[in-house]
């Protein structure tokens, strides 16, 4: 499913096809391995850097209303009656949300100047996570919207 983006990188939308990563914390490759990568990414979206008790009523998770209810039961059922340290995941996040824009790149699609200047990192970085890593080689290109207009300026193109 291709994805729409705004233009800072922390505003991508988290993928669907996310997939987890061996640089992931245990306790998240932990839930990925129950509920998936994408919800285990929105849930550390939400409560990154807090303790959270899993009651065993999936009705009272915190997680219901992030993950839903079926993967609340499943939750519950695997961590009932723990106080979990959610782990921050900024990088599991940032890597994820990126992914489309890097498989755009890959499939000549954007150049990585453009891709560089959506995710406002250095395009010596870009061009280097493009040739010496498999980041994005998974991921579907994300959707692209038409680049953010200076309301400040005139027309000259119709």
């Amino acid at each position: 499913m291709a994805h729409q983006f705004s233009t800072l990188p922390e505003q991508l939308p988290i993928p669907y096809d996310a997939k987890p990563h061996t640089s992931w914390p245990p306790l998240m490759l932990d839930m990925a391995a129950h509920i998936g990568a994408y919800a285990t990414l929105q849930i550390v979206d939400a409560l990154a850097g807090q303790y959270v008790y899993v009651p065993l009523d999936p009705s009272r998770s915190p997680f219901a209303e992030i993950v839903g209810t079926e993967k609340a039961v499943v939750l519950a059922h695997v961590y009932g009656r723990e106080r979990l340290p959610i782990p921050s995941g900024r990088n599991a996040l940032m890597r994820a949300r990126r992914a489309g824009v890097i498989a755009l790149v890959r499939a000549h699609k954007m150049t990585v100047s453009e891709a560089a200047a959506r995710l406002r990192m250095p395009v010596r970085h870009l061009s280097t996570l493009i040739n010496k890593t498999d980041e994005g080689t998974d991921a579907e290109p994300a959707l692209l919207l038409e680049r953010p207009r200076d309301a400040r300026q005139l027309d000259m193109f119709e």
